[in-house]
């Protein structure tokens, strides 16, 4: 395999994309990239856990994981690019050994992204994987349930998270009404309805506020 000294910032092929935690990806081929550095990476998120550090600091850990290259190829390492903005990286971690790494004191509240090149002994280095992008947003809300009699009611719940983080409000059920709020950016406030219910039986709406489950509880109406 050859190397090209001059990495390239951007590849040709878009068929890599992220699935869900845990769930191993297509291997992203630059087949059809111009340069002989035809790597093959399997970039898979192995894990995203946000933790809150001692004296109320935000960060978080994403570990991060990808196939290793053929013996063929005479790898002598890794380097793991990470920053704010894509295809633009401030981090640079070296792995010389394997193949799974743990980026640690993200801050929360933006959006990371990542790629992973390969280099041999003379320190030629191939082009960037494909990109994995990390969201490090988090969100609560205030209420995340509410219980209400057979009448029904007009009620909020506020959405609490950092400023640059995007959220949206979707009602699980027809008779919960989004009145307003239905999306926003930081810390807001969701305005929903809840219609009278004219059966006796309870019921219960758990819909998406804020990016998290939020859960109305409604009793049932009393026979006559």
């Amino acid at each position: 395999m050859s190397y090209s000294s001059s990495r390239k910032k951007s590849i040709q092929d878009s068929r890599f994309k992220i699935q869900d935690c845990l769930t191993p990806t297509q291997p992203f081929n630059h087949s059809t990239v111009s340069s002989a550095t035809a790597l093959l990476f399997a970039f898979l998120l192995v894990l995203l856990s946000i933790c809150t550090l001692p004296h109320h600091a935000s960060a978080g850990a994403v570990t991060l994981a990808w196939d290793p290259n053929s013996p063929s190829e005479n790898i002598a390492g890794y380097r793991l690019y990470y920053g704010t903005e894509s295809r633009s990286y401030t981090g640079v971690i070296d792995i010389s050994n394997g193949t799974l790494k743990k980026v640690s004191k993200l801050a929360k509240g933006y959006y990371y992204y990542f790629a992973v090149t390969a280099y041999n002994d003379a320190g030629e280095e191939s082009d960037f994987s494909e990109e994995l992008t990390v969201n490090t947003c988090t969100y609560k809300l205030s209420p995340s349930r509410k219980k209400f009699k057979p009448e029904g009611g007009v009620a909020t719940v506020k959405v609490v998270t950092q400023p640059n983080c995007e959220w949206t409000a979707a009602s699980g059920s027809d008779w919960l009404q989004i009145m307003d709020g239905e999306s926003g950016t930081g810390t807001g406030v969701i305005t929903y309805s809840v219609e009278s219910n004219p059966t006796p039986e309870k019921r219960v709406a758990d819909s998406s506020f804020g990016n998290k489950n939020f859960s109305a509880i409604q009793k049932g109406s009393t026979l006559p």
